[in-house]
């Protein structure tokens, strides 16, 4: 059984000072590098590292990183990104219960909690204390990435997937898990890492491309060849599968996140119970509904204003396809559609206000921000009204105004809100749409600037083959002419 904790390492430590044992390593040796600011992240290697607690250093490792020469190593990278400020480092543990592993193997599950958390992006630094009754592991990590530049960012999520994998490999050695209980702070980790996971975008459509290649795969091979189609790299650890797709940078482990159906074993089921009523379905041809208008289109209006600029938008996003194509749509299409919804949302708002111009959508904001102030104030004296009644009927009715008042509030903040959005993405498609018509300007130009300049060069090439052409034929002619002369000249006779 492991806990683990993580917290910033900024400026100083002054907890981790106190616990400090070796007073030499704490001082400044790095001067001549600029590292004064860095005291903190040296102090905490010192701590981490220190020989009494480790046995001579025999249980650090340094993970993309020697341990002699971390600070020096990592204060190169913060230099060569230009992030020396801020954040300086992160500082983590895992602890153990007393006597229940070696200290070979707590550090073994720290190198291996390291590597899986950090190992691919940021230096880390592991070190086992063996100082305390309870062995314990250390990690000092970089805040900033020696890979992309970017900085760690630590979260409650970073914090319940820390604990995870440290469950997970504590399983793997055969020991046990904290039953899953809220903490002091009112934080139950289990489940808001599934919360977390549910919320995520990335998780969501890994979970329904899992689920549509279980659905449509006749064997447990086929089933990781769609995966490879749909563009996720599959790894295998432990019998355990982790998939992750670009540009995302970290690893799902399936059963992990979307629980012990998503198992190996499980899958392999739930592929061959397919297999007795798996049938081929044909789906009936469908045709699509079409409209008949009476009368004349003359009188139809063309939308003008913001309207006209969204369905002209839309239009730009390819979003009126000409067939309803039945097809696996992608993680980025489905994105889109996302955004998608927001903008038929906002069309369906500007069509029932007609709003044209950004002065309209002014004015319907300050018409709202005005209805919104007046519902506002009506329920606060709603709310002193019912304080001061003592018939139960009478707080029950007051209680209904109130909601009824509470539902008009929210729907006149939605509108406010949906006021702000329609203009920031009016300004914003105008932006767009004249950049979109700059850059067609611009290779009409390019084309018709080409085509004159082909034209160009083909009438200089037409003269001068035809200017070559006379020189050849004078060439020839004088040629001629010379030599029938010189005949002449020859049969001439003198008297």
């Amino acid at each position: 059984m492991a806990t683990t904790k993580i917290w910033k390492v900024q400026k100083r430590l002054d907890h981790v000072i106190n616990y400090a044992t070796n007073e030499e390593k704490t001082k400044n040796n790095y001067s001549e590098y600029g590292m004064d600011e860095f005291d903190s992240i040296r102090q905490v290697m010192t701590y981490t590292t220190n020989p009494d607690k480790t046995e001579k250093q025999f249980y650090t490792t340094g993970i993309n990183c020697e341990v002699k020469d971390a600070v020096k190593q990592m204060q190169f990278v913060k230099t060569l990104y230009g992030k020396e400020n801020g954040i300086l480092a992160f500082h983590a543990y895992q602890s153990f219960n007393e006597g229940e592993v070696t200290p070979e193997i707590a550090h073994e599950i720290g190198v291996k909690l390291a590597n899986e958390m950090w190992g691919d992006r940021f230096q880390v630094v592991v070190s086992t204390h063996l100082n305390t009754q309870h062995l314990h592991n250390h990690f000092v990590i970089n805040s900033v990435s020696f890979k992309d530049g970017k900085k760690y960012y630590s979260n409650l999520t970073n914090t319940a997937l820390l604990r995870k994998t440290s469950d997970e490999i504590c399983e793997e050695y055969g020991l046990n898990v904290l039953k899953e209980k809220t903490c002091k702070s009112g934080i139950n980790f289990e489940n808001f890492y599934k919360k977390s996971m549910r919320d995520s975008d990335y998780y969501k459509f890994a979970k329904e491309d899992i689920d549509y290649a279980i659905e449509h795969s006749w064997t447990y091979q086929e089933f990781i060849k769609k995966l490879k189609d749909m563009g996720y790299e599959v790894y295998f650890r432990a019998n355990k599968i982790s998939i992750r797709r670009y540009p995302y940078k970290r690893n799902i482990r399936i059963e992990r996140a979307f629980g012990e159906e998503y198992s190996i074993e499980n899958i392999k089921n739930k592929i061959c119970s397919r297999y007795p009523t798996r049938e081929e379905v044909i789906k009936p041809k469908t045709y699509d509904k079409r409209l008949f208008y009476k009368g004349s289109t003359k009188k139809l209006r063309k939308p003008k204003g913001i309207i006209a600029l969204y369905y002209y938008y839309c239009y730009l996003l390819k979003v009126y396809p000409k067939k309803n194509l039945n097809y696996k749509l992608t993680p980025e299409m489905r994105a889109e559609v996302k955004k998608m919804d927001k903008y038929s949302e906002q069309i369906r708002f500007i069509c029932k206000y007609k709003l044209e111009t950004i002065n309209d959508i002014d004015n319907l904001k300050e018409q709202k921000q005005e209805e919104l102030q007046k519902n506002l104030n009506t329920r606060n004296r709603l709310y002193y009204k019912r304080q001061k009644l003592d018939n139960e009927c009478e707080k029950d009715a007051v209680s209904k105004d109130i909601i009824s008042v509470t539902s008009a509030i929210e729907k006149a903040r939605k509108e406010i809100k949906l006021c702000d959005e329609v203009g920031d993405n009016a300004r914003k498609m105008k932006e767009q749409i004249k950049k979109l018509d700059d850059k067609e300007k611009k290779k009409v130009k390019e084309k018709k600037l080409k085509k004159e300049t082909k034209e160009k060069r083909k009438k200089t090439e037409r003269y001068e083959a035809w200017k070559k052409k006379i020189y050849e034929q004078n060439r020839v002619k004088k040629q001629f002419w010379k030599t029938v002369n010189k005949k002449q000249q020859k049969n001439l006779t003198y008297y």
